[in-house]
């Protein structure tokens, strides 16, 4: 009887080369040819992760609250598309085509205006606006350039007050990333110094790198949840994004680090709050100098302003009752201050949230030069390409921010860079080029500016690049200061071009004024009979009155 040949040897070595062959095709990287891409293979994916693993979508936010608002905007949109439809198919006798005209309203965009009738040939359209373009700032100003009064402020450098800057973002520019350089790199041309505004608390520790920062006894509210808030507060936020209410013997300390320029240091100190009742508010100076001040209670937003060589400040609250802090304000008498005010996973929608009196207040005290929007980082997501119901919030959001402060030039700061992973490699998400088309076109409807941020960075896989030279995060999306420095030095140059093309444009005019009365006196001049009469002239001092002491308490400090 034969017995039956054992395979098991055998057999085991072939298990083994079948394993080590799909090992290696594996490892094999896409190839080429021709226009013919071979995706790389990963027969034991659920075994082997690739070298990136991928990040989940939701893992790239600090805060996932308006992650699906992006989608539910898009569903919006197409419902809305859906009924047009409907309707177009209905109306077949009368064939039209949309002409889009300057809208009046603050509140909405203008969908669509003007009907012109189709012929045999397209109807004439109106001639684009011309765009101003300054590198990858694109001014959208339909009475001069929007960045108009920015450019003047900074022209005028013997002013009496600082030339003010508020940006208003995400957490792209938590940590004073990418603002921070942005004032260190003005404050190095124009002068001034202090990090801005603070608020009194935090819900997040250490949420400055620019700014030591401890306090005790608060309740930060925050107006992303505003409808948690107890409902005496729910109608108070300022853009800031958060109230802060003390406790008795609430305590905050401040100080500027020293690894920053300009920053250790302030002349003034703003401490800006609504004090309805009693509370009275001590103030420690550089450890040694004391005040106390008992602003007389009110509804409106009240400023006190403490005019000394600040190198720290401490605050101290008794009596409660009835003070929402909103935050102190640390700068010069001159120079550039900026003011950050980030809010974790806010589409920007968040501000609609805010009290219109609120900001309109507090921005008169503070008067900016300047309003910088920063967002989108937040709505966008991997299958979303197209953001046109974002587009029409946004709209309304710059509209409303216009409201709040008419005398400022606003600036919308386009999304960076962001990946995400495709065959085993990180590349730039679909979904980034039509926020900022959206973006982009809010700021055309809207008539302010629009920087590209996205090119800035050097365009398609840019962030790839950061991360490589440690100048991002390794989730792909957002900056650190290397990375936040070199963009703020590319905004900042475009700045200063328009500053210099702005200055050279009022030296033609000046020329041309000087030519005109060199003509007119010429003329003059020859005429017989001209009689020349010399007239006393009255010269009017200016005020030693700091500019930026409106709506403040200045004169609370007890003996």
């Amino acid at each position: 009887m034969n017995r039956k040949q054992d395979y098991t040897g055998r057999s085991f070595l072939i298990t083994v080369f079948v394993i080590l062959f799909l090992l290696g095709i594996s490892r094999i990287p896409k190839v080429t040819f021709g226009k013919t891409t071979l995706k790389k293979i990963n027969i034991l994916s659920d075994l082997i992760q690739d070298e990136h693993e991928p990040i989940p979508e939701t893992n790239l936010y600090f805060d996932t609250t308006f992650l699906a608002e992006g989608e539910a905007l898009e569903a919006e949109a197409r419902a809305a598309a859906d009924s047009q439809a409907e309707k177009q198919t209905a109306q077949t006798n009368a064939r039209t085509v949309q002409a889009t005209v300057p809208h009046t309203r603050d509140d909405s965009r203008h969908e669509s205006s003007a009907e012109v009738q189709r012929g045999d040939s397209a109807a004439e359209q109106p001639p684009a606006p011309v765009v101003e373009r300054i590198g990858f700032l694109e001014d959208f100003g339909t009475d001069g350039p929007s960045m108009l009064h920015f450019y003047d402020a900074l022209l005028k450098k013997e002013g009496k007050r600082p030339v003010r800057i508020a940006v208003l973002g995400d957490s792209f520019i938590e940590g004073d990333i990418i603002t921070a350089d942005i004032r260190e790199q003005l404050q190095d041309l124009y002068g001034g110094g202090g990090v801005g505004f603070v608020p009194f608390s935090s819900p997040i520790a250490q949420f400055r790198g620019t700014v030591r920062h401890t306090f005790d006894g608060w309740t930060t509210l925050d107006v992303k949840n505003a409808r948690q808030a107890p409902e005496e507060y729910r109608d108070k936020f300022f853009v800031s994004g958060s109230l802060c209410i003390p406790d008795e013997g609430a305590s905050v300390q401040m100080k500027g680090v020293m690894f920053r320029k300009h920053i250790d240091r302030a002349s003034v100190a703003r401490l800006i709050f609504t004090n309805r009742e009693r509370t009275t508010i001590h103030v420690t100076i550089n450890d040694t100098i004391h005040k106390v001040y008992n602003p007389e209670p009110g509804p409106e937003v009240q400023q006190i302003d403490i005019h000394t060589p600040i190198r720290s400040l401490e605050v101290r609250i008794a009596n409660p009752a009835g003070f929402i802090g909103y935050g102190i304000v640390f700068e010069n008498k001159n120079g550039v201050s900026l003011d950050n005010y980030s809010i974790r996973g806010n589409s920007g929608l968040a501000l609609f949230g805010t009290n219109a009196a609120v900001n309109a207040r507090i921005g008169a005290m503070r008067g900016y030069d300047l309003i910088i929007l920063q967002y989108g980082l937040n709505v966008m997501s991997a299958d979303v390409l197209h953001y046109g119901s974002y587009e029409k919030a946004f709209i309304k959001v710059i509209n409303y921010m216009k409201r709040c402060f008419p005398n400022s030039s606003i600036l919308v700061m386009g999304v960076c860079d962001r990946s995400t992973q495709r065959d085993g490699e990180f590349v730039t998400m679909p979904a980034v080029r039509g926020m900022i088309e959206a973006q982009r076109n809010a700021a055309r409807e809207t008539g302010v500016a629009f920087w590209n941020t996205f090119e800035a960075m050097g365009g398609e896989n840019s962030m790839v690049e950061f991360v490589r030279k440690n100048w991002a995060a390794k989730d792909y999306t957002h900056l650190g200061y290397a990375g936040g420095k070199f963009i703020a030095g590319k905004l900042v140059g475009n700045w200063m071009q328009g500053v210099e093309a702005e200055q050279q444009r009022r030296d033609r005019i000046e020329e041309e004024r000087r030519k005109n009365e060199m003509l007119h006196y010429n003329r003059n001049d020859t005429i017989p009979g001209t009689i020349e009469t010399e007239t006393e002239t009255e010269t009017e001092t200016d005020s030693d009155a700091d500019a930026d002491t409106t709506f403040t308490t200045n004169e609370f400090a007890q003996p």
